[in-house]
């Protein structure tokens, strides 16, 4: 798996159309259940694979390399924005987070009450934040601001995609890289061009099946 690094993201890779694209790196794993003692099966999983972590200096630099602001000037104002959406939550608001969605805080509670008047905030064991994707629905279908209009699945073998690299922002210009997404290093196998799938099994698998083995595939 890959080390937590400085995040080498593709920040504008986009298809023929002009629409925004991603590739999205996905590992197999392997796996043995037992249905009973005598009957042990292997099952195969897919899961996904983060390159890294993007930290706040990495997006300060980015968004300097494009603008004259320098990254000490955008670092102040992603740090100040932090604090007033903390801020503002504490005061009892819902924030919208432009472009992703909303943020809130909600309860984790130790149950019901039986009466309305038992119904306080007793009940209330811890607060939590929580948050909200913004999104549309299209033909029945939700669709996340924060998802790309393409995405192409790449198998992760080990390595990471020349087009899923961050180059340089330490002097001027920006991100110009057109690699195909799918093409990299990182990309073996068939690669499967997809737009954002909303439902479905999320965990997959076989519920209640004791796991005696689990291997890694991606190698």
């Amino acid at each position: 798996m890959p080390g937590r690094a400085r995040c080498p993201v593709n920040t504008k890779s986009h298809t023929g159309d002009g629409h925004l694209s991603m590739s999205k790196a996905y590992k197999v794993s392997k796996r043995t259940v037992m249905f009973d003692k005598k009957n042990p099966k292997t099952v195969y999983s897919v899961s996904p694979v983060n390159y890294g972590t993007l930290y706040t200096d990495d997006v300060a630099n980015q968004i300097a390399a494009e603008s004259s602001a320098t990254p000490g000037d955008v670092k102040n104002v992603l740090d100040r924005y932090a604090y007033y959406v903390k801020e503002n939550l504490k005061k009892g608001y819902q924030i919208q987070l432009l472009g992703f969605g909303y943020l809130s805080i909600r309860f984790i509670t130790t149950g019901t009450a039986k009466t309305e008047k038992e119904a306080t905030a007793k009940l209330i064991q811890s607060l939590v934040p929580n948050f909200l994707p913004s999104f549309k629905v299209i033909n029945g279908k939700r669709i996340y601001d924060l998802m790309p209009d393409k995405i192409t699945l790449v198998k992760y073998n080990g390595s990471i995609p020349t087009d899923s690299t961050i180059e340089d922002t330490g002097g001027s210009g920006s991100d110009t890289d057109n690699t195909d997404p799918g093409t990299g290093s990182g990309g073996t196998g068939s690669d499967e061009d997809l737009p954002p799938v909303i439902g479905g099994d999320e965990n997959g698998g076989e519920g209640g099946d004791e796991v005696i083995d689990d291997g890694d595939l991606s190698q």
